[in-house]
């Protein structure tokens, strides 16, 4: 898969700025969860979704949206940090699960203390196939083009697993950090369950990603640039602010 397919043109939507994608990304989210209001939702940490879960707490708070009956699966982790205190759940806990009072019994997190991470990642896969799979997915792209913790050259053909990190994910994951961590292996789901999603949103914003966004628009499918998946996707949108989409040209948008 992948690197043998031919791409197509990718759906995708540029708004103005990052707020009014954050916006459309939330719009995306509500409207999957009103047509099926016990969706398998799967959410990323990370800094581009933070506005999208506030605005998503706000339509719930005014009853434009209801997550009661909605599960939950984790997108991924970090594994071996001696202080997991600013770990991916951490994150979702603080910023998502916690504001919008999501019922604990309907979020899988990743067990990243299990003895046998391998069977783990059965075990999750395992959850997703029992909900029927997912609903909906939400990714970030990583600065070296991964989603999840999918990185360059991983195959397409994966389900949950444990991965070694690439060193640029090594070095962009501090951000979430408030000291030097080191960061050598994650836990995620893999790219067979963003083919398998029944919808699946990238959602990138900032000039910083302008240049890796291009190379998602304008290479071939590849390993080497997991993001390209979205290529081959009939399912999947993606959501850019002006300054992420800066650099393409001749982009047909929704």
């Amino acid at each position: 898969m992948g690197a043998k397919i031919e791409g197509k043109p990718i759906k995708t939507i540029i708004c103005d700025d990052f707020e009014a994608m954050s916006q459309c990304s939330a719009d995306l989210i509500c409207e999957s969860l009103k047509a099926k209001p016990d969706s398998l939702l799967c959410l990323p940490a990370g800094s581009s979704a933070t506005r999208t879960f506030q605005i998503l707490k706000e339509r719930a708070d005014s009853g434009e949206v209801d997550f009661s009956e909605a599960y939950f699966v984790s997108l991924d982790e970090w594994l071996d940090l001696k202080d997991e205190s600013e770990n991916c759940t951490a994150f979702m806990l603080q910023n998502f699960y916690n504001p919008l009072n999501i019922d604990k019994n309907k979020i899988r997190l990743f067990d990243i203390h299990a003895e046998n991470l391998e069977e783990e990642c059965k075990s999750v896969d395992k959850y997703i196939f029992d909900h029927g799979g997912i609903d909906l997915m939400l990714l970030g792209l990583g600065m070296n083009g991964h989603l999840g913790l999918n990185e360059p050259g991983e195959s397409f053909d994966s389900y949950a697993k444990v991965v070694t990190l690439d060193t640029v994910t090594q070095q962009v994951g501090q951000k979430y950090f408030s000291k030097s961590t080191d960061l050598t292996r994650g836990i995620t789901l893999g790219v067979r369950h963003i083919f398998d999603s029944k919808k699946v949103i990238l959602q990138v914003g900032g000039m910083a990603k302008a240049d890796i966004v291009k190379k998602v628009y304008e290479s071939k499918p590849s390993f080497e640039i997991p993001g390209t998946v979205m290529q081959l996707l009939d399912n999947g949108v993606v959501v850019l602010d002006r300054d992420a989409a800066s650099s393409l040209e001749n982009v047909s948008c929704e």
